[in-house]
């Protein structure tokens, strides 16, 4: 039974504990057992990962391998009612290539569901509380409301809690409520509208210390925490097929459906019309029904897509369903997150101001090799005061491997300093006064060979007024009320960039520090951080916009924050704040919605609501808790995968190994590429079967069958497979990322007029090889043209397929590999004991020189048809 409880976060600390019925020296042991037996154990209820016979079940529900099975029970039951005319090899055949199509796909898919198992991080083990009034160590899980939780830092918080004792106590909440800076906590009292980033009061399960120690009474475990309420959202999200899916499964309905018909045609042409036996005529409807089922279909279509997952995975993109590959490509909206996506995730010292002067800092958040310049000129900055005083008054530290450890923002100061070739290791302290959140700042005593200093680090509105002197130019000054002046407005300027402002100072001195030597200092400057954004975000998003991808940024962070980076990436818009949606439409919402902050989940979800409502294909990126429902209900959800929490990843379509935005548009391009190669051999297999079709039946017509069962087999599962699996890798054509994403069918109008078109023309000069063939020579030297004519002709197909893309016919080397073992094993069909199996005979110069004859008229006829169709419909 969960419990939790209302609003702890509006009560006095007192209060909170009366109404859990606990004391500030915890629970006794005896009762915390009750409250365990009675309210459950501190665990989120997890989804069962998917068991590998329900991804094998997945495999055979796919409608065309539906149609496969029945294809084989029709082979199976032809071969049983007359032995003499068995179909076994064909049933086989076929059942090889389902089988086949189920392994690949079910070993894509488990090892897709195992690398998602593999990113899961250890939970919380064992936590400190205060039982029967003494500290104790109590399993995680056992937590009960009512517990008093001891906590410092490195800590992960093990369930939510009102704070009863804070000393420098800062929580890592950005997994939870987006906010990139840790949260500095205390126990007073907030106001009941408090919005949730903003409780400091509280502590919330699977967020993190930063620093400091506290302690916290329990008020909610288990589903009943803040994490738990978004972890019931993520899984009371249904998932439905992808629009791909849908599609594939339409076409296997409609090949069954053409199937049915073209059966009963024949069987009503031929048992009145030719006066053919019963059995004959079931035998040439199974043929056509052999034709027009395209067998290879589902193989190349899974190793299109489990290809496309390998190249994805190469560009850092764990993709965790096939389908998803195809539907990134087609994705309009990015929805992205700020923090660790679009940005470092890491503070960086952004600009110093210094004598009157602003310096910027190039570089990474943790490379020290980048510069401090001036108007973009490096300078040099090695007797920088501000910037000694940054590095010695810090408690950040790199290791000896380079490892850098500490707060964020003193991380920062850090870098910034050994990128200007300071070294604090040559300083020894002999002195600290630590940062408190109610003294703001921190001091210490330090000495080098020559100088004994007190440094000071802390809020400029703290530090400036115990400063009576400057440091500039000439040397140390008085400072004046115009410096003041000066500095306040340069604290307002880095401000307006949004930036984490501190001031730096210091002076001479040899005794230790108390309260009272903070006290007449030198004023050396004011630092500027922030989490900067990635070098590749302004390009990838300039990528996005020319490829028709609009791109809105979405955070818990605060609205200055996220204008500022919106701005330095190209996102040059007024933020619109969570609590303002309620007063939105849906139009406004997709209108004005560039930048949005202050965003909590089920602001998520009404962003991303109001978009798909208005027919965007949204793909939707997060990293934390708050981010799972979103991702979830996305038409592709991309999670972290380092920063990333376990619930998000698991509520994910695609994880991004980097975390990086660039990564996103390079998936983006990548899905672009897989979805145009399924049209392009899906174009290429499916007018190969209406060829194969319509030269069945108009054949039948005439009493004739020009071709086989197990050649039209042959064709479609051997010939025609390998060029259509080589097509899947094809590469980009020419100016991909410059279009804007495909919307509507995968077989649309102009592919289906293609289809129809190209199939008539083929079908048309194999039925005249054929007659051609009966009239010269014998009925088994005429299906052996009929044959090796499809065979020719889809491969002429595939040239002017290249021609029409801008592609050289050599750009693809598995292409060219496939159709020459492709026409190596048609010589082998012909000319090999292997003939007598096919129903074949050796062709000579005259029945070649009938082939290639229909090649010359073909190739020119299936150009004009592919230009017209184009020319009336547009691109496929």
């Amino acid at each position: 039974m969960e419990r939790r409880l209302s609003n702890p976060h509006a009560r006095d600390a007192g209060d909170v504990l009366g109404a859990v019925g606990s004391g500030r020296d915890g629970l006794a042991s005896d009762e915390a057992a009750r409250r365990l037996a009675r309210d459950g154990r501190n665990e989120l209820q997890q989804q069962p990962g998917i068991p590998a016979w329900h991804l094998v079940l997945d495999e055979v529900r796919n409608p065309l391998v539906l149609v496969l099975l029945g294809a084989i029970g029709v082979l199976i039951a032809v071969s049983v009612a007359e032995p003499a005319d068995a179909r076994w090899g064909d049933a086989i055949l076929i059942a090889v290539i389902v089988l086949l199509n189920g392994a690949l796909g079910f070993v894509q898919n488990y090892r897709a569901q195992r690398g998602i198992e593999a990113l899961r991080r250890l939970e919380t083990a064992w936590v400190r509380v205060l039982r029967d009034g003494g500290p104790a160590q109590v399993d995680a899980a056992e937590l009960v409301m009512g517990d008093v939780v001891l906590v410092e830092e490195g800590d992960r918080i093990p369930a939510d809690g009102r704070v009863l004792v804070a000393n420098d106590l800062r929580v890592d909440e950005a997994s939870l409520t987006g906010e990139s800076l840790p949260v500095t906590k205390h126990a007073e009292a907030m106001a009941a509208d408090t919005p949730l980033a903003e409780r400091a009061d509280m502590l919330f399960f699977g967020t993190s210390v930063a620093s400091g120690r506290g302690r916290f009474v329990v008020t909610a475990t288990g589903m009943a925490t803040e994490i738990g309420s978004i972890a019931r959202a993520v899984q009371s999200v249904r998932e439905g097929p992808t629009p791909f899916q849908r599609e594939i499964g339409e076409l296997g309905r409609r090949v069954t459906a053409v199937v049915g018909i073209l059966i009963v045609l024949i069987a009503i042409l031929q048992l009145t019309i030719g006066g053919r036996p019963p059995l004959e005529t079931f035998v040439t409807a199974v043929a056509l029904a052999v034709a027009a089922i395209p067998e290879g279909l589902p193989v190349v279509l899974t190793l299109a897509l489990a290809f496309g997952t390998r190249r994805m995975l190469d560009r850092r993109s764990l993709v965790r369903s096939l389908p998803v590959v195809e539907i990134v490509g087609a994705a309009d909206l990015i929805c992205t997150d700020k923090t660790g996506t679009i940005t470092e995730g890491r503070m960086s010292l952004r600009r110093l101001w210094w004598r009157g002067r602003v310096l910027s800092v190039s570089g990474g958040p943790e490379a020290t090799d980048g510069d401090v310049t001036l108007d973009g000129q490096p300078t040099d900055q090695r007797d920088n005061l501000a910037l000694l005083a940054g590095a010695v008054c810090n408690n950040a530290a790199r290791d000896a491997d380079g490892t850098l450890r500490g707060d964020p923002t003193e991380v920062a100061l850090l870098v910034g300093a050994l990128k200007s070739g300071i070294d604090p290791t040559a300083w020894q302290r002999t002195a600290e006064h630590p940062f408190s959140s109610a003294r703001r700042r921190m001091s210490v005593v330090a000495h080098d060979r020559e100088r004994r200093l007190v440094l000071v680090k802390g809020a400029p509105e703290v530090i400036l007024p115990r400063c009576t002197h400057l440091d500039a130019d000439g040397g140390e000054r008085p400072i004046t009320d115009a410096d003041r002046e000066e500095i306040g407005r340069a604290v307002d300027a880095l401000a307006d960039e949004a930036l984490r402002v501190l001031a730096l100072a210091g002076r001479t001195d040899d005794g230790a520090v108390r309260d009272d030597d903070e006290s007449d200092l030198t004023f050396y400057g004011l630092a500027g951080m922030a989490d900067p954004p990635r070098e590749a975000a302004a390009p990838a998003l300039r990528a996005t916009a020319d490829a028709g991808v609009r791109v809105v940024m979405i955070t818990g962070d605060n609205p200055r924050t996220a204008e500022a980076v919106g701005r330095e990436i190209g996102l040059a818009a007024t933020a619109i704040e969570g609590r303002e949606l309620e007063a939105l439409t849906d139009d406004d919402v997709v209108e004005r919605g560039e930048i949005f902050a202050r965003v909590e989940p089920g602001h998520k979800l009404r962003i991303l609501d109001a978009f798909r409502q208005r027919g965007h294909v949204v793909v939707m990126t997060g990293d934390g808790v708050n981010d799972a429902p979103a991702l979830k209900g996305a038409d592709v959800g991309i999670a972290m995968g380092v920063r990333g929490t376990d619930v998000a990843r698991d509520a994910s379509d695609m994880v991004l190994l980097d975390d990086n935005f660039a990564t996103i548009v390079a998936a983006i391009e990548e899905g672009r590429r897989i979805a145009a190669n399924i049209r392009k051999f899906l174009n290429y297999l499916l007018t190969g079967n209406v060829a194969e079709v319509l030269v069945v039946l108009i054949g039948s017509l005439f009493g004739y069958l020009p071709v086989t069962a197990i050649q039209i087999l042959w064709v479609n599962l051997v010939t025609d497979s390998g060029p259509a699996i080589a097509l899947s890798v094809d590469p980009p054509a020419p100016g991909l990322m410059a279009r804007p994403p495909r919307h509507g069918p995968v077989i649309g109008r102009a592919m289906l007029a293609l289809v129809a078109g190209v199939g008539a023309v083929i079908a048309t000069i194999v039925v005249g090889t054929f007659f051609i063939g009966l009239a010269l020579f014998d009925l088994e030297t005429a299906q052996t043209l009929t044959f090796t004519a499809l065979v020719v002709q889809e491969y002429l197909r595939l040239a002017v397929i290249r021609v029409h893309e801008g592609l050289s016919l050599f750009a693809n080397r598995w292409l060219v590999v496939a159709v020459a073992g492709s026409l190596l094993l048609q010589a082998v069909v012909l000319y090999s004991p292997l003939a007598g199996l096919f129903g074949v005979a050796p062709l000579g110069l005259a029945g070649w020189g009938i082939v290639l004859a229909g090649a010359v008229i073909g190739f020119p006829a299936g150009l004009a048809v592919t230009r017209l169709v184009r020319a009336r419909l547009g691109p496929l």
